[in-house]
């Protein structure tokens, strides 16, 4: 690979020269800035990206803040689509990224440190939750972050990407109601984060338009891990449940387990409409009923609104409410 001395001796200058346009130096003039840009590109040359943060006083590195659960998040058709998404757009722009997970009683170190050691430009934070550290400590120091969720109490201080997901929990239990239930169960995820609160608000909503008592009985906040037990235990009650609207897809793969364990039949017997309609929907027997939130759409804006923040900054705030639909397969039945 050519080295900046050789790229100097192509261009007849001097290899500082070559670096002052290299970092983007407007003092050098366009007549030679031109010509060692063409001996760039005839010899191939590849700035050496530590030297090019040192130089721009930049990491050129995104940091993806993954939130601590008790499921690994790798394992999540979520964090899979998202990841992609986002991953195409920073890498469109020559960053790095560094994908930040820990331990919940680590996380405040793990954000302070990769912030004061300067090893990210900028953070998209891949959830929202209550009393939320990172929103909080990042706005404080104003630095650079992008919020996948409602980030409440800061809706418009923050840049933030998300669905309406009080719509969509509504949009979902509605399903279920035009197709005559009224006996609802809504398995949801952790209680703390501001999807699932948005979502069984949603939830409570539709119940109450359509005068239907909201029962507690019926809501169970889970993990992908305890959503096979809250399935059985709905699953038995005397009076159980005609549907169940799932919190995302993975939460609906276990109430499809507990089903056939107990040998429920759905569709016929229970009907489960769930969120994100990953791809093992599709493939799921009976295919299944969900909302798909437009997760690529959703990680894509999240990247272009933190990458215009870190090329193009300005003291202006965005927030993107991402379309939903629901998608309708054979989990689903009228009563």
């Amino acid at each position: 690979m050519a080295t900046i001395k050789e790229i100097a001796k192509e261009a007849n200058v001097s290899p500082s020269t070559v670096s002052r346009v290299l970092s983007g130096s407007k003092k050098i003039s366009p007549e030679t800035t031109k010509r060692v840009l063409e001996a760039i590109k005839k010899l191939g040359y590849v700035p050496n990206a530590n030297a090019k943060g040192l130089v721009k006083k930049k990491s050129f590195t995104v940091g993806i803040f993954v939130p601590a659960s008790p499921d690994s998040p790798f394992l999540n058709f979520f964090f899979d689509q998202i990841l992609t998404s986002i991953c195409s757009v920073v890498y469109r722009f020559e960053y790095d990224i560094l994908f930040a997970y820990t331990q919940e009683e680590r996380e405040e170190d793990l954000l302070k440190r990769l912030v004061e050691s300067k090893k990210v430009d900028g953070f998209i934070l891949l959830s929202s939750r209550e009393d939320d550290f990172a929103i909080e400590y990042l706005k404080k120091i104003d630095f650079p972050f992008v919020v996948v969720g409602r980030p409440r109490g800061y809706e418009n201080s923050v840049n933030w990407v998300d669905n309406d997901n009080v719509k969509a929990g509504f949009d979902a239990t509605e399903y279920l109601i035009g197709l005559g239930h009224r006996d609802i169960a809504f398995i949801c995820g952790p209680s703390n984060l501001i999807v699932t609160q948005d979502r069984l608000t949603g939830y409570k909503k539709a119940l109450e338009e359509h005068s239907i008592q909201f029962r507690n009985s019926y809501v169970r906040f889970t993990s992908q891990k305890s959503a096979y037990e809250a399935a059985i235990e709905l699953l038995t009650f005397e009076n159980r449940p005609t549907a169940i609207v799932c919190m995302d897809d993975l939460i609906a793969i276990e109430v499809v387990k507990a089903a056939r364990k107990l040998g429920v039949e759905i569709a016929k017997e229970v009907s489960i409409i769930s969120f994100n309609n990953s791809a093992i929907t599709e493939i799921l027997s009976p295919p299944l009923t969900t909302v798909d939130i437009d997760i690529s759409n959703i990680g894509h804006s999240a990247a272009e609104l933190l990458m215009m923040d870190l090329t193009e900054p300005k003291k202006t705030y965005k927030r993107l409410i991402v379309p939903h639909k629901i998608v309708e397969r054979q989990s689903c039945a009228s009563t």
